[in-house]
């Protein structure tokens, strides 16, 4: 499944702030913050209505493929005359 652009970018704040934010404090304000913009992007683009898509019809019904009778050699069914 495709992840939106949204989404993508919140994650990557989100784990910048898990792991990084202990490192560099000067940057975790700004990424807080950034992730609280992303995070109303996302929801909104979470709680949009798909566009409803017309399913398509095959062109013809599917049928099952016909199977050949087996014909059996003649030469089988006859009794040998060598006997």
């Amino acid at each position: 499944m495709m992840k939106t652009k949204e989404w993508l970018m919140y994650n990557a704040v989100i784990a910048w702030i898990h792991n990084y934010a202990e490192l560099d404090g000067t940057l975790a304000e700004q990424y807080v913050s950034l992730r609280k913009k992303l995070q109303f992007e996302y929801e909104d683009k979470l709680n949009e209505q798909p566009t409803d898509t017309k399913t398509l019809k095959r062109g013809r019904p599917a049928k099952r493929q016909r199977t050949q009778k087996t014909s059996s050699n003649p030469s089988s069914t006859e009794e040998d005359k060598a006997t």
